[in-house]
């Protein structure tokens, strides 16, 4: 193994993505503060040097090039594997996402809260979330630029009966129809490098180190000093000599570096081979995702036509409306995140259309395990969906269909579509819709809470208020796994709002 040693550093940031794009570019604002920032995939650079692939940039498409491979099952009735897309690549998939860009609801966070989470109530991180949108360069379009299938959909989600509304970028949104917050600049996917990291670039207290796999965290004493990692197949160490490390390396990965390190539950490291250097149950315990279902529609021949014409003439991202809604199985607040979505082919030229109904939040959660402590080996992803015990989740989701079936009608009556690809839905009872929950269920791209926040005597929490590793030191973590619950948003934007409070040391 070869020695790198680097004695200047105050925090080594793992992970490049958008979490920890934003707490390395936040962090080095700082001028005092030395910054080391280590991606597994490719730095292309700034935004203006011109050298990043044009699929991550192209806010129309998800840009899929620079992916982990991370694949399983959705659920135990499904005969094929679904995929779960994170990108690898300083940005993270904030460079290859749909760029939606929504908060939640001010209940997520007052709950954090009430729970004991001191500082994590909606006034808390509502600055944080302020700076986010203008960083990330998130605007609200007008009706004159959604595309006509869209304009349709917003249309006849009215003529169902729900309101439109301004924006939802509103923390006590639980109703309404409206175009989708973004993230796009001239039809650009704005990344968080582009936000945090371009206008440092350049600076002497921020470095940038891309193609840096991290295995994992070396403990000694219950502090943590360094990081083994591989670089083009070679095993390096970087010693922290002192830096802070903190993990944002998604809910995924960041995870299994903790259970290669021998953070985690001993009956999972064991079997592998990896010693236990700090017993910590809730590593990989409680991960979760927002379930997704969809109704694939027949577009008719007048919309295909619209279609073509106005893409001639602009830029079309997928998702530009959503409506939001109860179900009569909610919570709290809204509980159904129903997007109109449409795809063409880029090779082919052909329009696909859906209506989908997405769970915000989700009652059931699953779990992360290693394979192998081979940290190029893909760890077992397992979302649970649809497995709480009281099946609230299928059922709210089938809340969705119906609400979607209805929104269908007005847009066949409309003209817009011919029906639905599969047409029994239409006369479909409840139990056939609950069957087609359970057979479509799949991603939302927004996996979270695999290592939590919460109180010391929470047997599953991982990290503190502040994002500290429970029982060590000099090991945080800032991103996504670490929400105690799954908020009701696109985890794009929050994962942006926790960096941006951490790297500030704002809680506590």
């Amino acid at each position: 193994m070869s020695m790198t040693t680097h004695n200047g550093w105050d925090l080594i940031v793992v992970g490049g993505g958008t979490s920890g794009a934003t707490f390395a570019g936040v962090a080095a604002q700082d001028r005092q503060r030395r910054v080391l920032l280590l991606e597994a995939g490719p730095d292309y650079g700034a935004h203006a040097d011109g050298n990043w692939p044009g699929e991550l940039l192209d806010a129309r498409y998800f840009g899929l090039s620079h992916d982990w491979d991370y694949a399983s099952h959705a659920h135990a009735s499904h005969t094929q594997p679904t995929t779960w897309p994170r990108a690898r690549v300083v940005g993270g998939c904030s460079a290859h996402n749909g760029c939606v860009a929504v908060m939640g609801h001010r209940r997520d966070y007052d709950a954090w809260a009430e729970a004991g989470l001191a500082g994590w109530g909606w006034d808390d991180v509502a600055p944080a979330y302020a700076r986010a949108v203008a960083a990330m360069q998130v605007t609200v379009p007008g009706e004159g630029a959604l595309q006509p299938f869209h304009r349709a959909y917003l249309s006849a989600a009215q003529a169902a009966g729900w309101p439109r509304v301004e924006t939802l970028l509103d923390a006590d949104l639980t109703t309404g129809v409206a175009p989708a917050p973004f993230n796009i600049v001239d039809g650009v996917r704005w990344n968080a490098a582009f936000a945090y990291l371009d206008p440092l670039r350049g600076q002497d207290n921020l470095t940038l180190r891309g193609g840096v796999l991290v295995d994992r965290v070396v403990l000694e004493d219950g502090r943590a000093v360094a990081l083994e990692v591989l670089v083009d197949g070679q095993r390096e160490r970087i010693d922290a000599n002192g830096a802070e490390i903190v993990l944002c390396a998604g809910a995924y990965n960041t995870p299994a570096i903790l259970l290669r390190s021998g953070i985690g539950d001993p009956a999972q490291l064991e079997p592998l081979g990896i010693a236990v250097q700090h017993a910590l149950p809730g590593v990989g315990a409680r991960l979760t995702d927002h379930p997704i279902t969809r109704l694939d529609v027949l577009s008719s021949a007048a919309l295909l036509a619209e279609m073509e014409a106005f893409g001639a003439a602009t830029w079309m991202p997928d998702e530009q409306v959503v409506l939001m809604a109860p179900s009569a199985h909610a919570s709290e607040a809204f509980d159904l995140h129903m997007p109109a979505f449409t795809h063409q082919d880029p090779a082919t030229g052909d329009w696909f259309m859906h209506l989908s109904i997405a769970l915000f939040p989700t009652r059931s959660h699953g779990s992360l395990r290693l394979a192998s402590a081979d940290p190029t080996v893909a760890p077992l992803i397992d979302h649970g969906y649809l497995s709480d015990l009281d099946a609230q989740d299928i059922n709210a989701l089938a809340d969705g269909v119906e609400i979607q079936l209805r929104v269908a009608q007005e847009l066949r009556a409309a003209g817009v579509i011919d029906g639905l690809l599969e047409p029994e839905l239409e006369r479909a009872d409840r139990a056939a819709l609950l069957r087609h929950v359970e057979r479509t269920v799949g991603t939302c791209y927004h996996p979270s809470c695999s290592c939590r926040m919460g109180l010391a005597d929470d047997p599953l929490a991982v990290v503190d208020t502040r994002g500290y590793v429970h029982g060590l030191s000099g090991l945080r973590i800032s991103d996504p796994s670490i929400f105690p619950t799954i908020p009701r948003a696109n985890t794009n934007l929050p994962a942006v709002m926790v960096s941006e409070r951490l790297a500030r040391n704002e809680v506590g």
